[in-house]
């Protein structure tokens, strides 16, 4: 059923989603839902649904910024079309709203905090780590919200505007410092 209701979501989006579309992909199991089950079934699907993962460690954080935004160069995923098909609905329904936020901004939040905790330590003050964050959620948002997902961009020169906007700080484990 959650799958039924992802699929939904994906393929057509929120305004799209009705029980007939569900029951129709959810086969025999399908006829079990109703009509006051649907909004719940959707923040119970997005709690399955995993946008970003934290990158494996690359011992800089160049490189670990790379591997964050090296997936978003592709084209949209399934968990990519689900998130968009309910964004606009999200924006004016409470419980839209904070499941997308715990399927999309938190992971991503989680995602960043990490990257940016194992290279630069507590040297990176907290307003530059939310701007940082701030900045990739905007691009996130964006790449989910294109026509064409696929990121024309060069991937180097990306990272490096990213670093440009942050101070120069002293990794924590081994004192370098990065520019």
């Amino acid at each position: 059923m959650l799958q039924a209701v992802l699929g939904v979501l994906a393929d057509s989006g929120y305004e799209r989603l009705t029980l007939e579309a569900v029951r129709e992909r959810a086969g025999s199991a399908g006829a079990l839902l109703e009509a006051d089950d649907l909004d719940d079934l959707v923040v119970i699907a997005l709690q399955h649904v995993r946008l970003f993962d934290v990158p494996e460690p690359t011992g800089s954080l160049r490189g670990d910024l790379e591997s964050l935004l090296r997936p978003w160069l592709g084209g949209r995923r399934f968990e990519d079309k689900v998130i968009a098909g309910l964004l606009s609905a999200a924006e004016w329904d409470g419980k839209l709203r904070d499941a997308v936020h715990d399927s999309f901004d938190r992971p991503l939040a989680q995602a960043v905090g990490a990257v940016l905790a194992r290279t630069c330590g507590r040297e990176l003050p907290a307003p530059d780590v939310q701007t940082l964050n701030w900045i990739l959620r905007g691009l996130a948002l964006n790449r989910l919200r294109a026509k064409d997902a696929r990121a024309h961009v060069d991937l180097d020169r990306l990272v490096e505007y990213l670093l440009a906007g942050l101070p120069p700080v002293r990794h924590a484990e081994t004192g370098t410092v990065r520019a």
